[in-house]
C-alpha cells in the first residue's frame, strides 16, 4: 500500500509540473506583445507631454505616419499633457480581433483626476496603424 501511495503522489507531482509549466509559457507568450505594447503607450505618452511628433508616430506604420497629423498632436497635447505630467496610470484591460488589426486596450486614470479615460492602439502587423482616447 505504501508504494503505491508513493507511486500516486510522485505521478500527481508531475501532472502538477507538467501543468505549471504549461500555463507560465503560455502566459510568456501572451505578456510579450503586451509587454512591447505597453512601453509603446508609455512613449506615445512621453511624446505627448514634449509635444514630440516624430517620436508619437514612431512605431507608426505609413499610413498612421500620414493620417495623424502634427496638429492633432498638437491638441492631444493641450488636452492630455499637462494631466500626464501631474502623473497618471495605465491598466491593461483587453485585447479584440477587428479584421486585420489586433487591438489593445488600457484604462487611463490621472492622478487626482475624477474621470477615466479609454486608451487603444490598433496593431497590424507589429506596427501602430491607430490611436484613440475616449
Amino acid at each position: 500500500m505504501r508504494r503505491s501511495y508513493s507511486s500516486i503522489r510522485l505521478l500527481l507531482s508531475l501532472v502538477f509540473a507538467a501543468l505549471a509549466i504549461i500555463i507560465v509559457s503560455g502566459t510568456g507568450l501572451a505578456q510579450g506583445p503586451l509587454r512591447q505594447y505597453d512601453m509603446t503607450l508609455k512613449k506615445m505618452f512621453d511624446a505627448v507631454q514634449s509635444n514630440s511628433y516624430d517620436q508619437f508616430v514612431a512605431e507608426g506604420d505609413a499610413r498612421f505616419k500620414e493620417n495623424f497629423t502634427p496638429k492633432m498632436l498638437e491638441s492631444l497635447a493641450r488636452q492630455l499633457g499637462p494631466k500626464l505630467q501631474q502623473g497618471y496610470s495605465v491598466t491593461f484591460l483587453t485585447t479584440l480581433n477587428q479584421h486585420d488589426y489586433v487591438v489593445y486596450a488600457w484604462n487611463l486614470v490621472f492622478k487626482g483626476a475624477q474621470d477615466d479615460f479609454l486608451v487603444t492602439l490598433f496593431i497590424k502587423a507589429g506596427n501602430v496603424s491607430g490611436f484613440v482616447t475616449r
